[in-house]
C-alpha cells in the first residue's frame, strides 16, 4: 500500500504551482506594461496594449490542449509524472521569453516567437492545476481535505507576489533600460526557481487513490476524455461556470486593472503594482478563512456566499476605481480579492467531487482550462474595449464583473457532486451526502 504523504504532497503542489503561476503572471504583467512597445510596432498606445493582451489571451487558448494532454497522461499513468513534465516545460518556455530579441531587432519574427512560447506556457499551465490539486487532495485524509486541497491555490498568490515584486524592482529603472533589458530579468530568474521545485516534486509518492485505480483496472482500457465527454458533459459545462470568478474575475482585478488604471486614470505604474502586490497578500489571508468556514457550513454554501457577495460588490468596486484615488482603487480591488480568495480556496476540493478517480484529472482540468480559454484571456480584452468605447465610466466594467460572478454563482448552485464535503465533521458529512446528491 502506498504511504500517504499529506503534508509533503501539499507542499510539493504549493511550491510547484507557485513557480508556474509566477511564470504566468510575469507574462501578464509584461503584456500590460511593456510588450506592446517591445514586440509590436505601433504608435497608438491603445493598439499596442490590445496586441500584447491578445498574446496574453493566446496562452488561455492553449490551456485546454494542455488539459487534454496532461489530463490523459495523469489519468493513465499517474499524477506525479504529469506534474514533473508540466513544470519543466513551463520553466524552459518562460526563460526563453526572457532572451527573445525585440521587434526592432528581428521584425515580425519577434512577435511570432513570443506567441509560440506563450502557447507552450499555456499548454504547461493547462496540465498543472488539475494535477497539483489532485496530488494534494488524494493524499489528504477526509478530515483535512478541504484545507490541504487548497495548497495549490496558495501558489497562485505567492506567484503573483513574486511576479509583482520582480517587476516592481525593475520598474524603477529608466524607461529605456526597462524596455531594453530590465523586463527580461524576472523571466530569466524562472530557470533557477524551476530547479528547486523539480527536486521537491520528484520526492513525492504517487497518489494512493490513483495507485488503487490502476491496480483495479488496466490503464490501457481507459480513454479519460472519451469517458468525460460521454458521461460527465453537464459536470464539465457547470465546472467551467464554477471556475469563472477564479479565472476571469481574477484577471479582471489584476491584468485589466493594471491596463485600465495606467492608461485611462493616469495612475503611475509603480502605484498600481503596489496594489497588485497586496492582492496576493489578501488572497493568502482569505484562503484559510474560506476553508475554515466551508468546513462549518459546507463547501457549496461557502461558494454561493462568496460569489453572490462578489456580484453585489461589482458596482461599488468600479465606483471606487473610477475616482482615480489610489486609496479608493485599493479598497475596491482588495475587497473583491478577499471574496475571490475565499471562493478560490474551496473550489479545489469541491470540483474534483464531480468526477470519479479514473477521469478526474481530465475532468477538472478541462473544466478549469476551458474556462480560462473562453473567459480568462478575453476578459482583459473585453474590458479594454469597453473602456475605449465608454471612457471612464463605472457601469460597463461593473456589469462585466457582475456577469462573471453571477455565472459562477449559478453554476455552483446546479453542479452535481458525488461526494459532498462534510459540513461540520466527517460523520455529519456522510449523513448528508445522499441529500446533497438528490438536490444536485
Amino acid at each position: 500500500m502506498v504511504e500517504r504523504q499529506p503534508i509533503r504532497a501539499a507542499l510539493a503542489a504549493f511550491l510547484g504551482t507557485a513557480i508556474e503561476w509566477y511564470d504566468f503572471y510575469i507574462y501578464g504583467t509584461a503584456a500590460a506594461l511593456v510588450f506592446g512597445d517591445v514586440f509590436f510596432a505601433t504608435n497608438d498606445p491603445f493598439m499596442g496594449v490590445l496586441a500584447s493582451l491578445a498574446t496574453f489571451a493566446v496562452g488561455f487558448v492553449a490551456r485546454p490542449f494542455g488539459a487534454l494532454i496532461f489530463g490523459h497522461l495523469g489519468d493513465k499513468v499517474g499524477r506525479k509524472k504529469s506534474l514533473i513534465i508540466t513544470l519543466a516545460v513551463m520553466g524552459i518556455a518562460t526563460t526563453l521569453i526572457g532572451i527573445l530579441p525585440s521587434f526592432h531587432s528581428v521584425g515580425i519574427m519577434a512577435a511570432v516567437m513570443l506567441v509560440l512560447l506563450r502557447l507552450v506556457q499555456g499548454i504547461a499551465v493547462g496540465g498543472e492545476w488539475g494535477g497539483a490539486v489532485l496530488i494534494a487532495t488524494e493524499h489528504a485524509p477526509e478530515k483535512w481535505r478541504t484545507f490541504l486541497a487548497s495548497a495549490p491555490q496558495y501558489g497562485s498568490p505567492i506567484g503573483l507576489i513574486l511576479a509583482t515584486l520582480a517587476f516592481r524592482s525593475v520598474s524603477a529603472l529608466p524607461q529605456q533600460d526597462f524596455q531594453s533589458w530590465g523586463w527580461r530579468i524576472p523571466f530569466i530568474l524562472s530557470g533557477v526557481l524551476v530547479i528547486v521545485a523539480f527536486i521537491i516534486r520528484a520526492g513525492v509518492n504517487e497518489s494512493p487513490e490513483m495507485i488503487a485505480q490502476l491496480n483495479k483496472a488496466p490503464s490501457h482500457d481507459v480513454v479519460p476524455v472519451r469517458e468525460v465527454l460521454k458521461t460527465k458533459k453537464k459536470a464539465v459545462v457547470l465546472g467551467i461556470g464554477l471556475s469563472l470568478l477564479g479565472i476571469a474575475g481574477f484577471y479582471f482585478i489584476t491584468t485589466l486593472m493594471i491596463s485600465y488604471t495606467t492608461t485611462y486614470l493616469n495612475i503611475q505604474r509603480s502605484q498600481i503594482l503596489d496594489i497588485i502586490s497586496w492582492v496576493g497578500i489578501v488572497e493568502l489571508a482569505s484562503f484559510p478563512v474560506g476553508s475554515y468556514i466551508a468546513t462549518k457550513i459546507g463547501e457549496r454554501r461557502l461558494l454561493l456566499l462568496t460569489t453572490g457577495a462578489a456580484c453585489l460588490w461589482s458596482a461599488p468596486m468600479m465606483m471606487l476605481v473610477v475616482t482615480g484615488s489610489v486609496a479608493n482603487i485599493a479598497i475596491g480591488i482588495l475587497v473583491a480579492t478577499f471574496l475571490i480568495g475565499a471562493y478560490y480556496a474551496v473550489i479545489a476540493s469541491f470540483l474534483p467531487r464531480a468526477f470519479p478517480v479514473r477521469m478526474r484529472y481530465t475532468g477538472i482540468s478541462l473544466s478549469f482550462q476551458l474556462c480560462g480559454a473562453i473567459f480568462g484571456g478575453t476578459t482583459p480584452l473585453v474590458g479594454v474595449w469597453l473602456a475605449h468605447a465608454y471612457g471612464v465610466q463605472w457601469g460597463p466594467l461593473a456589469a462585466l464583473f457582475a456577469l462573471i460572478a453571477g455565472g459562477a454563482f449559478l453554476s455552483i448552485w446546479f453542479l452535481p457532486v458525488e461526494d459532498e464535503a462534510p459540513a461540520t465533521d466527517v460523520a455529519l458529512g456522510r449523513a448528508n451526502r445522499s441529500a446533497y446528491a438528490a438536490n444536485g
